[in-house]
Parts: C-alpha cells; sequence; structure tokens
C-alpha cells in the first residue's frame, strides 16, 4: 500500500494484559511517541557536544467518544486496575499486521460539555518491552 488516511487506524485492547486484543469501542484516533533518551557525554576539549544513544520510551495517548455500552467496562477497567494492559495500535486495519504492540499502563480523563459529545481520552506508557510487527531490522 502507499500513503494512506487515518480513517481504518484502529486501537486493540486486552485489560488484563492477554493475547484476546479486541477493538477499543468508539475510538477515534491515537498517538505514539517513541522517542529515544540522549545522553550527554561532551568532554573537555571536544569541539562540539556530543551524545549517545538510549532506549526508546514508548508512550501515547487515546481517545473516543463515551458508549455506556462499552466504555466503562473496556477502558475504564484497566484505567483503576493495576494490571498493564496489552496495547495494539494499527495504523491501517487494510494491512492488520503491520503495527506496534505491547503492555501499557493507562491513565484517562472525561471530558463533557453542555455543547459537545461526551468524550475521553487517555495516556499511555509502556509497562514491558513493545514491538514492531513487522519488525524492521536496521
Amino acid at each position: 500500500m502507499a500513503r494512506i488516511h487515518g480513517k481504518k487506524g484502529d486501537v486493540m485492547l486486552d485489560p488484563t494484559g492477554g493475547a484476546t486484543v479486541v477493538s477499543l469501542a468508539s475510538c477515534n484516533a491515537y498517538t505514539l511517541n517513541t522517542a529515544k533518551d540522549l545522553v550527554d557525554v561532551t568532554c573537555f576539549q571536544d569541539t562540539n557536544r556530543q551524545s549517545v544513544m538510549g532506549l526508546p520510551s514508548y508512550d501515547g495517548t487515546v481517545n473516543g467518544f463515551w458508549d455506556s455500552a462499552t466504555t466503562p467496562e473496556q477502558l475504564f477497567a484497566p484505567i483503576f486496575g493495576d494490571v498493564p494492559a496489552m496495547l495494539h495500535l494499527i495504523p491501517n486495519t487494510l494491512e492488520p499486521t503491520f503495527l506496534f504492540k505491547g503492555l501499557a499502563y493507562l491513565d484517562g480523563a472525561l471530558d463533557v460539555s453542555a455543547t459537545g459529545a461526551v468524550s475521553w481520552s487517555g495516556k499511555f506508557v509502556a509497562a514491558g518491552p513493545w514491538v514492531m510487527e513487522p519488525a524492521i531490522v536496521p
């Protein structure tokens, strides 16, 4: 495939941390950040600052709209619990084997306005190893 539109994206979740992930209902956006630690190793007599690269940090956000049939159990169970959830972030469901996945701790928020839809948002951070599938070998 070539460039894609986000309309076919998906967030899949297993609140128990297992491998039985299902689509997170009423989700409409996610972000994934994979910034790596950079450690300054500049020494005397260097002609410029120098750094070494550390590990990537997997974190991001998920967003959606409240659906009383699914949102409380599916999303807020891992938010209020202490078990990391298994997340699968899929850019395009037409290519479902291309994804980012791993265990994540979630937190969340509700946005309720008299002039808009009730929405939820959450942040996640890696609670274990994350992988990209298929893996890219540098």
